[in-house]
């Protein structure tokens, strides 16, 4: 037990936190799971004695603490944060979007990926540094229409990136952020059937649409994004990066 590296993972109920929580156990890791909701049921259907659940609300800052304190008890020390915690949440112009929604934004992505990312850089000082690995979007690169929100949330956690690796050199600690392009997750593959029906086409043809943005002509898939988190994760040299997986669609 004492060999496993422990690595918490934010919103392991989510479409890529259950398929990131699986691979971590498959290949040997330790997960502390921290999350509400779809969260709790996911982690409950798992029987890993290398699994640990943390109820908490990300973008509180004390539940935040609090989870990290928790987390304390269980293991001495953790190895890696993966935060997945985000989402565009909302559609919107920029000539109607409101403050309140707009806000809501940056709280879900750009404030709980400070609270949970600065928590354990705390927690990684003391114990000789660790990897942390943030979640972008292409979108906080190029913009999309009706996501000027999302944009500027995650350009902001791009940018956040950049001052955990600065800061967090002298400790050991790497900090770097994927930014995927769009992912098929079971919640996207829900909304790309919806939106077949809805315009009289079949779902392969909704599919090559999407993978028409980017020059592989497909769509990226979940278990995809695996490699890249591994090797941030257990990098001594990446630091300070957003890592754009996305086949291709930034750039060419």
């Amino acid at each position: 037990m004492s060999n496993i590296k422990w690595i918490i993972v934010t919103a392991p109920g989510g479409g890529v936190g259950q398929i990131l929580t699986n691979y971590l156990l498959d290949n040997g890791y330790g997960v502390i799971g921290m999350g509400r909701d779809s969260s709790i049921k996911f982690l409950k259907t798992l029987t890993s004695p290398n699994l640990h659940l943390i109820e908490c609300d990300y973008t509180n800052e004390k539940s935040m603490v609090d989870a990290f304190k928790q987390a304390k008890t269980l293991v001495d020390k953790i190895d890696g944060l993966v935060h997945l915690v985000g989402g565009s949440l909302i559609t919107k112009s920029f000539l109607d979007i409101d403050l309140d929604s707009f806000n809501e934004v940056i709280s879900v992505n750009t404030n709980s990926t400070l609270l949970a990312g600065r928590e354990a850089a705390k927690w990684m000082k003391e114990t000789g540094g660790g990897n942390i690995v943030f979640f972008g979007s292409t979108t906080g690169i190029e913009p999309s229409k009706g996501k000027l929100a999302y944009g500027v949330a995650k350009a902001a956690v791009h940018n956040m990136t950049l001052s955990f690796a600065l800061e967090g050199s002298q400790y050991n600690i790497l900090t770097n952020t994927i930014a995927p392009s769009y992912v098929l997750t079971q919640r996207h593959i829900d909304e790309i059937e919806i939106k077949a029906e809805k315009k009289g086409i079949t779902v392969d043809e909704v599919m090559k649409q999407l993978g028409s943005k980017n020059p592989l002509g497909k769509v990226l898939e979940t278990e995809e994004l695996m490699d890249t988190v591994i090797l941030l994760l257990t990098t001594k040299v990446i630091q300070g990066q957003t890592i754009n997986v996305d086949l291709g669609q930034i750039g060419i």
